[in-house]
């Protein structure tokens, strides 16, 4: 996940929101993987499965950072809180000693299930729309274009296996 928009010169503007969030995402992930510095990253806004995690009341309306790797081959699905760009549970990994099955229902859709009995479900877009931050209506959205290109070819080649 890099920033091809520079912040303007004042610090203000889309440029600036962009690697704002992409900075925001990047420490949901860096925080809870040890090694997080060999990881790809891209961000899913509509996902869904088995993500579990601390919470409590209503639901969170979750994303996640998802990092990948081609050498050795991984997943690593760390969901987020859209609203507060927070970590919303535990991040889980999927990797050849685990991966039972990888599917591409409908383009940049995503299914990955493990041995365990554990299933995600992701969409890939070029432009992540995520929730308002509190006291705003606007939603906010991250580009990754280049990013969800390069994910989607990782996942095609994982689906391949």
């Amino acid at each position: 996940m890099s920033s091809q928009h520079p912040p303007l010169a004042d610090g203000r503007g889309r440029a600036a929101s962009d690697a704002a969030l992409k900075a925001a995402l990047h420490r949901v992930f860096d925080r809870q993987i040890p090694n997080y510095a060999s990881y790809n990253l891209v961000c899913a806004a509509e996902a869904g499965g088995m993500l579990d995690g601390p919470f409590s009341g209503t639901p969170t309306p979750r994303g996640v950072v998802l990092g990948y790797r081609r050498q050795p081959i991984e997943l690593v699905i760390a969901p987020f809180d859209r609203r507060t760009l927070e970590a919303a549970g535990r991040p889980w990994t999927v990797d050849l000693t685990n991966l039972a099955y990888a599917a591409e229902p409908s383009p940049g859709a995503f299914d990955v299930g493990t041995s365990t009995g554990r299933e995600f479900s992701f969409t890939i877009r070029s432009l992540c729309q995520l929730d308002p931050a509190e006291r705003s209506t606007a939603p906010r959205t991250l580009e990754q274009e280049d990013d969800a290109d390069d994910f989607t070819a990782f996942m095609r080649d994982l689906c391949a296996l």
